[in-house]
Parts: structure tokens; sequence; C-alpha cells
């Protein structure tokens, strides 16, 4: 084989790619769109945090405005898998970990011997605490953040509060952001976490899928079945064709790109997510973007009454001049539901499965990478109130209704909005819950 030659020209190659790159970033003006290729943007829901692109929309109030109030849900920050996740990897992976025996030649050798570090089982559910993207470290960071930007809107912090759901890593997430919100002021009694471990809580909770007696994650299965998978298997295929005898499976492989995003937020840098090709990521991503859309998102079609007692409640506080601050945490999937509510990234349609839209607006790693967070800022500019929303650190406008300051909506056509999104829908009856449970949420009231 000829091998000096083709290495001096991927070398080469490598060489005029980060020439153009440095002739492109060199100048007053960056004319490179590198952030396309970074792997962060393709992981789904496993990946570390990462802003989404936005449309340039400046992040500062806008000029002549006042932010007089902020909602805030945010997910957990990064962390290991959960049981279940951790429990498919071991099972799918037992094989390439512990039954290679021979000595294999090729780029993907080290694959029997790789130091597989989310699959710990005493640490599953829990949040990161090491490397760059720890966490516990990026809520409490978060948490900073967020006081220097709304420490105007703190009128008494010993009255503040916190309100996870229940489950253990949400409350940390709660917790460490409020240690960084608060500072040494921080009093452990200013965490109320809201049960999520009982279906009798109805609306009257950041989880009310879990008390949603008619929903079915899986109502959709026939569409999602049909976005194909064989790329799976095209990429088993191209990585034992390259290391003889690693005979990787499909689902040996899905679990190396699951394990991938984990291994960002244990550590921070992975060998696993540099086997894949750019175009496997783009497919992995996609994958994760069709299961979610017809899972909790516009998709589904009870996604908009179980996302409707979070922004009901927020319809109530934006008329209460008492509250300024709410801060709540949950997971992916209550945050999903609000964001079908919400309707900020509807798109022209249902998201297709036998094509790749790559221009939709549901794209997963943008919308719910770990840590995300989405704020509702009341404005008033002149004497006129608007509602703003920050989705993971970019404004994200409704597309219907953007005419305000900064592409805010006006308070009083958000409201109508809202209504007529949820049309005849409630979440007591789209759910067939029974009369006794809440079919509201009030506990910010409550507490």
């Amino acid at each position: 084989m000829h091998v000096f030659p083709v290495l001096i020209c991927v070398m080469l190659l490598r060489l005029s790619e980060g020439a153009l790159i440095f002739n492109y970033r060199s100048k007053p003006y960056d004319q490179g769109a590198l952030d396309e290729y970074n792997v962060l943007r393709f992981l789904g829901v496993s990946s570390p945090y990462v802003q989404h692109p936005g449309f340039g929309i400046g992040r500062a109030t806008p000029n002549g405005c006042e932010v007089t109030q902020m909602n805030l849900i945010s997910r957990h920050g990064e962390r290991y898998p959960t049981t279940s996740q951790g429990q498919t990897m071991e099972r799918n992976l037992a094989r390439l970990r512990f039954n290679i025996t021979e000595r294999l030649d090729g780029p993907l050798s080290f694959l029997p011997t790789y130091d597989f570090v989310a699959l710990n089982p005493e640490l599953y559910e829990q949040e990161t605490t090491s490397g760059p993207y720890a966490g516990l470290a990026d809520m409490f960071s978060f948490g900073e953040t967020m006081r220097y930007r709304y420490d105007h809107l703190v009128r008494d912090a010993s009255q503040l509060k916190f309100y996870p759901s229940s489950q253990k890593r949400i409350v940390d997430s709660a917790t460490w952001f409020a240690h960084g919100f608060m500072g040494s002021s921080f009093d452990n009694s200013s965490i109320i976490p809201i049960d999520e471990f009982t279906n009798m809580t109805g609306a009257n909770s950041l989880t009310p899928v879990n008390s949603c007696r008619n929903y079915n994650s899986r109502a959709e299965i026939d569409t999602i079945s049909r976005y194909s998978k064989e790329f799976m298997s095209d990429a088993a295929k191209r990585m034992n064709k390259s290391t003889p005898g690693l005979n990787l499976t499909s689902d040996e492989v899905w679990s190396l790109f699951t394990h991938c995003g984990f291994d960002l937020n244990i550590r921070g840098v992975s060998t696993l997510c540099e086997i894949f090709t750019a175009d496997e990521l783009i497919s992995f991503a996609y994958l994760y973007n069709v299961e979610t859309y017809y899972e909790q998102g516009p998709g589904h079609n009870m996604s908009i009454a179980i996302g409707s007692p979070y922004v009901n409640a927020m319809i109530r506080m934006l008329d209460d001049d008492t509250r300024n601050l709410t801060m709540s945490f949950a997971h992916d999937t209550d945050i999903f539901f609000i964001l079908s509510t919400l309707g900020l990234y509807d798109g022209n349609g249902p998201l297709p499965v036998d094509y790749l839209d790559l221009n939709n607006e549901w794209r997963v790693s943008d919308l719910m990478p770990m840590g995300s967070r989405l704020i509702m800022e009341r404005l008033e500019c002149s004497g006129n109130k608007y509602v703003r929303f920050i989705h993971n650190d970019a404004v994200i406008p409704i597309p219907t209704l953007n005419k305000g300051p900064g592409f805010s909506a006006p308070l009083k056509e958000f409201k109508h909005y809202i209504t007529k999104r949820l049309g005849d829908t409630s979440y007591a009856s789209a759910c067939g819950n029974p009369d006794d449970l809440p079919n509201e949420l009030t506990f910010y009231w409550d507490h």
C-alpha cells in the first residue's frame, strides 16, 4: 500500500482546511459557520448544555423597556444515565466489553477496552460533578448568572422560593441553582419540591403527564417507526469493515452513540463521539427529533393539553403584580409539553419521517440539552406590557406574534393567542381524570 502519499494528501487537505478557517476567522467579521460541526448539535437530550442558535435577536432588554417579571422553568443539569438507559447500554455493550478476547487491528480496536464511565449503577440518575460540563457546577453558575440579570426583581430574598419536581436530580439541580442565585443567604427551606411520584396531583404539578390517565407516549408509534433506522446498520457495517472481528450490531452502535453524550457530561471528552461520520450524527439527531415530536411534541394530540397547566398558571402570573419571580425545575419531557402548548416550534406542519427535513425548527439538541432553560419575561414599555421568551439564551419570538419591542408579543394578544390554541381543550377532560383531582396548577400561590 502507498501509505505515505495518502497521509500526505490527508495532511495537505487538513492544512488547507485550517488555512481556509483561519482566513475566514482572521477577518473583522467572522465568515465561518463552524458551529454546524459541533457534536453537541447532534446529541439530543443527552448533550451537555448548548445555547440555541437563535435568530440574532439581542438578549438585552429592548430599549425603553423594563423587565418587571421573570418566570423560569429549567431542566436539570448534566447527569449520568437513568437506570433504564444505563441497563440498556450495559445489555447492548456486554459482548463488546467482556466477550471479545482476540486482538483486533483497526481504528476501532480500542473499543473492547474502552472505559465506559457512564455505566456505573451506583451513579445512575445522579448529576455529574466532574469535567467541564459538570451538571451541579453548571446549575450553580446558571443561578449566579440569573441573579446578575434579574437582581432588580428580588424584593425580599428571604421570601424567594425554588420549585423542583421531587426526583432527587431535579431537587439537587434546584438546590445548586439556588446556592448560585442566593449566595451566602441561601436557606434550604426555600426549596419546595413538588411531588411527582403520585398520580393524584392532577394539574397541580410540574409533571402533569404522570396524572394524565389517557396519555399514551407511543400513540404515534406507527409514524415514528416509518423513520428508517437503516443508518445504524450501515454504520455497523462501516465500522466492522474498518476493524475486522469487531462485529458490531445496530443496537451496539446505538448504545455507543448514546454513551458519547454521557461521556461528555462526565469527563468532557469522548473518543466514542469521534467514531461517527457527519452523516451518521445527522441521522441520529433526526431520530431524536422524530421520537420527541411524536411523543411529547406538536405531533402528539395530547401535548397541548398536558402543557396547559403550566402555561395557564403563567397567564395568571402575568397579571399578578405581587409576584415577579418564579423559578421551577422539571424534566425534559415536561418542558417539551410546555413548548408544544406555546407553539414556539410548530414549524410548517408535521415533522416528516420519510425523509430528513433539516430545516425544521424541532431540533432536540437546540431545544432540550441538559440544563435547558425556558424564560418568560414580562416587559413594560411606555406603559404597555409585552411577553418575551428566551430559550437556551436565545430570544425566540412567537412566529405569528412578534411586533412588540425586541420581537416580543403584546400581553393582551398573547393571552388571546393561548386561548385560541387551547380552544375547548382542558387538561382534566383530555386526560379523563376524575373530578377529585386538581384541574389547575396553584402551588405557586399555595406555598
